[in-house]
């Protein structure tokens, strides 16, 4: 009885102590922004379904060692300033984990939205959204099949190739789109490109030249995969700022953060003006970086 009445305490404190696997998924940002991810698939559609919920609790005992008696503490965890600031970064944090652990997570969503027994739009939304921040979209149906697979029994198959295996196989071919999703500096760069064509509200022909251009000849990208690396990018842009992608490269050496602000003062001047928008995106980078 005390200790259900200390864990509903916890539900009140501004900063909750944790203990046992609680308290070392505290203090892990990745596995904590893992398990937000899995709980905002449960609350996609705006109810909480039991089934829904029952799914959740089975994937954190599976893979996060937290017991059914911790829920009350997982959710006080999930509510504190520390997951907060966690689930702000959450796709940076989860574009850490190799593709293994990233195809995992996303079987885990949609084993949580399949739990009750069918899909709405909104679920489907935040799955392939989600893959999409993952880098795993090209791959989703190889993953909906898997779960699909594994809800349903069946002979025993002969042995193949792991799900993380064939899904880095299927992402190998789009070669220039995994390389993008498995480098944030490579994708913080874009980003400030992309912002950087739309600082005047406007992508001229020239912009979109320049832009197509250092994607391809400087930084070495597949012009086939752009279309596709600029969905991912308005996708992952969506949570971060321009601040927030400069800061992510303020750590490189100083040739290469010499060469980012190249880029885009290629992209800047390539209509022919540089525009007051484009100056204050340019100076505002370049103080990020380090340069006065």
């Amino acid at each position: 009885m005390r200790g259900i009445f200390a864990s509903i305490a916890r539900l009140f404190e501004r900063n909750p102590q944790f203990s046992g696997p609680l308290a070392e998924l505290s203090q892990d940002p990745v596995a904590l922004a893992e398990i937000l991810v899995l709980f905002r698939m449960v609350l996609a559609d705006g109810i909480v379904q039991p089934s829904q919920l029952r799914a959740f609790e089975r994937i954190c005992a599976e893979h996060f060692a937290v017991a059914p008696q911790d829920m009350p503490e997982l959710h006080a965890l999930l509510d504190s300033p520390k997951a907060r600031a966690c689930e702000a970064e959450a796709f940076t944090l989860l574009r850490q984990l190799d593709t293994e652990a990233r195809t995992t997570l996303l079987g885990g969503m949609m084993r949580i939205a399949n739990a009750n027994g069918s899909r709405d739009e909104l679920d489907d939304r935040m799955i392939r959204r989600t893959a999409a921040l993952l880098g795993l979209e090209p791959a989703i149906a190889i993953v909906e099949k898997e779960q699909g697979m594994t809800e349903t029994p069946h002979d025993p198959a002969p042995p193949q190739a792991s799900l993380g295996d064939r899904v880095r196989g299927f992402l190998d071919r789009y070669s220039s789109m995994n390389r993008v999703a498995h480098d944030p500096m490579l994708t913080a760069e874009l980003l400030l490109l992309v912002r950087m064509s739309f600082a005047d509200k406007t992508v001229e022909a020239a912009e979109a030249d320049a832009f197509a251009a250092i994607c391809t000849r400087l930084l070495g990208l597949n012009g086939d995969e752009l279309t596709d690396i600029l969905k991912y990018l308005h996708d992952f842009g969506y949570e971060t700022t321009d601040a927030q992608a400069a800061d992510m490269l303020a750590g490189l050496d100083e040739a290469r953060k010499r060469e980012i602000l190249d880029h885009l003062a290629l992209v800047a001047k390539a209509d022919g003006e540089v525009t007051d928008r484009e100056r204050r995106l340019l100076e505002a980078t370049a103080r990020r970086l380090g340069f006065d």
